[in-house]
């Protein structure tokens, strides 16, 4: 629901729901579920970029359901009860992005690719990516723009995303049933 919030904002790219153990996206969000009985809703949300910059570090987010949703099949179609504990989500993250410039947003995208470089092909991306001193990930050196190690890497993270997209469509599936 939470991805279907952001979505709608028009304020991302691609948002997708991924396994836990996708580790290789711009910014991944993790929450917790506190409390959810019909009534009720509660959440920590958790929010930190490739780089390893926290965007959200446990924000609460709670939510008393819009009785309305309930009257029908259509309205609950229409509208989640607990919209606006999604919204107030989105706009933390939000606020969060517009935090950073968009010469940081771009690095945030190029340590990702690195990152995902790295751990494909260690020895050929060795030292793209280093810590600086606040423990912050940074683009320490590009690899050439004809690299073909780093091509086939591309090619290979393409894939990656589809099959991504793919999980995504299934989550969907799943939260609609």
């Amino acid at each position: 629901k939470l991805r279907a919030t952001l979505e709608a904002t028009s304020q991302w790219g691609a948002v997708r729901v991924i396994p836990e153990t996708v580790q290789f996206m711009d910014v991944i969000v993790t929450g917790r579920i506190v409390q959810s009985n019909g009534m009720n809703l509660e959440l920590v949300i958790d929010a930190r970029d490739s780089q390893g910059r926290v965007w959200i570090d446990g924000l609460k987010s709670e939510a008393v359901a819009d009785l309305g949703s309930y009257k029908t099949d259509a309205a609950l179609k229409m509208r989640d009860p607990f919209e606006n504990a999604y919204a107030d989500i989105a706009n933390a993250l939000l606020a969060a992005r517009n935090r950073l410039s968009a010469g940081e947003r771009r690095e945030i995208r190029r340590v990702t690719d690195l990152r995902f470089a790295a751990d494909l092909a260690p020895e050929k991306a060795k030292g793209y990516v280093a810590k600086d001193e606040t423990g912050i990930l940074r683009v320490a050196r590009l690899p050439a723009d004809n690299d073909p190690v780093m091509t086939r890497v591309g090619q290979v993270r393409e894939r990656d995303l589809n099959l991504v997209d793919t999980l995504d469509v299934y989550y969907g599936s799943f939260y609609e049933k």
